[in-house]
């Protein structure tokens, strides 16, 4: 029987991923904010919130950073048993459908925010 902990440090890899990404998005995040500059006040005011957003991205990355550590730490618990009682099998079929429901619009919308990344990518080598 495989642990719970063997099984949550397989999983790393998704906060892992997400780390990467929000990480990535914060660099470009910066980069725009110096490139809109400060030389007007409605420059400056993009700027401060643009560096906002980039440091709440670095949070995310930052928080799910530690949930993958936290997970490959756990990845030689020892199997422990489990109260049969203590489970509700209802309640775990209706959570792991919303999880589902959850993952495949959280990939579809970062599906949808790739392929706009594409267009973009698109009309800059256009230019």
């Amino acid at each position: 029987m495989e642990s719970c902990g063997a099984e949550l440090a397989e999983s790393a890899v998704v906060p892992e991923q997400l780390a990467l990404l929000m990480a990535h998005v914060a660099q470009n995040l910066d980069a725009h904010a110096k490139w809109v500059g400060d030389a007007t006040p409605a420059a400056a005011e993009e700027q401060r919130w643009l560096l906002k957003v980039a440091d709440d991205y670095r949070g995310i990355a930052a928080a799910a950073s530690r949930a993958v550590t936290t997970m490959r730490a756990m990845r030689d618990l020892a199997p422990a048993p489990h109260d049969p009682s203590r489970r509700d099998p209802a309640a775990f079929v209706t959570w792991m459908e919303k999880k589902i429901e959850l993952q495949r619009a959280f990939a579809q919308l970062l599906n949808d925010h790739a392929e706009e990344s594409e267009r973009v990518l698109a009309e800059l080598r256009a230019e």
